[in-house]
């Protein structure tokens, strides 16, 4: 009980920091358990004004979900969804974070707790996974989003080591280092994109203070709910500590160091159709090729940085959306039903994973002063066994490629002040012979205030 209301008192608190910073009077926030515990609120208001040229089966983020041809398949009749535009307003990406540290203990350890929230939520009933979700109206869709968890985990670091143990980050792609520096909703086409629950440990060499040496490893959770094997990661990172860049994406700017990074993935499935067991690695790195005179100052900064993965059983998993149209196999088929882009049942009747090769790259440079920056990039994502599944998938649209490209422009009137305006196109390439290419070319205007 104890415990209870010290938690309700720090969540009203947090809330109200605002409205005592008006009223003029003190607000005292107390918790029952950790002495000398530092709380840092942070996030921000974000509102998204979106115009895309078609009726894409997405919302805010464009993912790797495939677009609406302007035919039905084959050529039937014509697809209202392919030759129709729509424009959506949100504030659905903004964003909530709890960030509590402890104070170092007299041997050194430092733990810190972190609960991070936004309103991209799923409002349908709470199903089973691979059960009928119930529909929902627009309005609430937009108008009353539902809250969602990004982050929640406890960090213990002592000396060069670090265990993190809760829903973050995934280490394939050393995220979120790499991502690319848009105004888009992440994620889009071909970016590594996922947060799970895991225990991780890495440990951290520093030579001489000019570079590091991150190496990590963790169990993840396992890739369906019916598999008693988890997933596992693991990585190298190299950086640099003196020459950095800034970084951004939408409301974030970072200062990066010069890096390179490999990571690995361990993916096992099981179903009663087999056990295949699925894998990927990934390469990236960051270049600063205008770096920071001083290591923050981001004022005629150049960054160019990009990412290489392969593998199978990802999609959909590590990758959102990506599925490049191959039904996912169902309870009644394998036993167990599978999340999408991960596996299909292929033209024998047995289960097989999708594999794929993806590619992405993207420049960012801010101008003189800092307040402006520009950025443009490409990815791409190639299905390589998708003859594979064609008799089980057929009339179905199948998509070989997805191709992505974008530019954009920031503008940071103050701090915690931000305005961005992108260009992006999508291009997906199918199987249909009436149907080669799809398209959706999107703007997206944003407004940030961000704390």
């Amino acid at each position: 009980m104890r415990h209870s209301k010290a938690l309700i008192l720090l969540i009203a608190g947090a809330f109200t920091l605002a409205a005592a910073a008006r009223a003029t009077e003190p607000i005292t926030v107390s918790v029952g358990r950790v002495q000398g515990l530092n709380l840092r609120i942070y996030g921000f208001v974000e509102t998204d004004f979106i115009s895309d040229s078609t009726e894409p089966p997405f919302t805010e983020e464009p993912g790797n979900y495939l677009l609406p041809a302007r035919t039905t398949f084959g050529g039937a009749a014509p697809n209202y969804a392919g030759r129709h535009g729509r424009a959506m307003m949100s504030i659905r990406n903004s964003r909530l974070g709890f960030e509590l540290n402890t104070p170092q203990t007299d041997g050194g350890l430092r733990s810190q707790g972190v609960i991070e929230l936004d309103m991209m939520g799923n409002d349908a009933p709470n199903t089973l996974p691979g059960s009928t979700p119930g529909a929902q109206s627009e309005r609430d869709f937009f108008d009353n989003p539902a809250l969602r968890v990004r982050h929640a985990f406890v960090s213990l670091t002592y000396e060069g080591w670090n265990a993190k143990i809760g829903q973050t980050w995934s280490l394939l792609g050393w995220q979120p280092y790499y991502f690319p520096g848009e105004n888009a909703v992440l994620s889009t086409p071909a970016t590594l994109y996922r947060r799970f629950p895991q225990a991780r440990v890495t440990n951290t060499l520093d030579f001489s203070g000019a570079w590091t040496l991150e190496s990590a490893a963790d169990i993840a959770r396992p890739p369906s709910m019916n598999s008693r094997a988890p997933e596992y990661h693991a990585g190298l990172r190299l950086a640099s500590t003196k020459r950095v860049g800034a970084s951004s994406n939408g409301a974030a700017t970072n200062m990066v160091g010069l890096s390179a990074a490999v990571s690995a993935a361990v993916i096992p499935i099981q179903t009663s159709l087999g056990n295949p067991t699925g894998g990927a690695v990934a390469f990236d790195w960051l270049v600063p090729l205008i770096a920071s005179s001083g290591g923050a100052d981001r004022s005629n900064n150049l960054v160019w940085a990009g990412e290489l993965a392969s593998g199978s059983g990802m999609g959909g998993l590590e990758y959102t959306g990506l599925t490049s149209g191959v039904a996912a196999p169902t309870a009644a088929q394998a036993g167990t039903a599978l999340d999408s882009g991960m596996a299909g049942i292929n033209n024998s009747g047995g289960i097989s994973l999708i594999r794929y090769r993806l590619f992405r790259t993207h420049l960012q440079y801010f101008l003189p002063g800092g307040k402006w920056a520009v950025g443009a990039g490409y990815a791409q994502a190639e299905t390589r066994n998708l003859a594979d599944f064609t008799t089980a998938n057929a009339g179905a649209f199948l998509a070989t490629k997805i191709q992505y490209g974008y530019a954009n422009l920031f503008y940071d009137p103050r701090p915690w002040l931000r305005f961005g305006g992108e260009f992006s196109r999508t291009r997906d390439t199918y199987t249909d012979a009436a149907n080669r290419f799809a398209a959706n070319n999107r703007v997206q205007v944003s407004a940030f205030f961000i704390f």
